[in-house]
């Protein structure tokens, strides 16, 4: 038992330390990149005065979801958040977050130009 406590706290550790060595993605990273996709304006839009930022551009409008704010910002920054709090699920959305390469935004942009062909 005191080996598998051991393990486990070696691979927790490695990950803390992995996750520490990840830049955070910033709300003007993503929001340009969503502005470079070809249908930028399904994906950013205002609407009864507030900002939206839709994540179907990358999990598609099966699993897509809108996010609001009172800013532009405010919306890329929701959907940042759900982006990583979904990065392990074992769902769809888990399974396209990850097979994207996000937080990585380059390779990101390139699995969106991937799957538009």
């Amino acid at each position: 038992m005191l080996i598998k406590q051991t393990k486990y706290k070696i691979m927790k550790q490695t990950k803390i330390e992995y996750s520490k060595k990840i830049k955070k993605v910033k709300p003007k990273e993503i929001i340009g990149l969503i502005k470079t996709l070809p249908d930028a304006d399904e994906h950013i839009f205002i609407h009864n005065n507030k900002y939206y930022v839709t994540d179907e551009w990358l999990v598609g409008t099966f699993a897509g979801s809108a996010f609001e704010g009172d800013t532009l910002e405010k919306a890329a920054k929701a959907l940042i958040e759900y982006l990583y709090k979904h990065i392990e699920h074992d769902s769809i959305i888990g399974d396209y977050i990850r097979k994207s390469g996000f937080p990585d935004l380059k390779k990101v942009r390139r699995y969106c130009a991937l799957s538009k062909k």
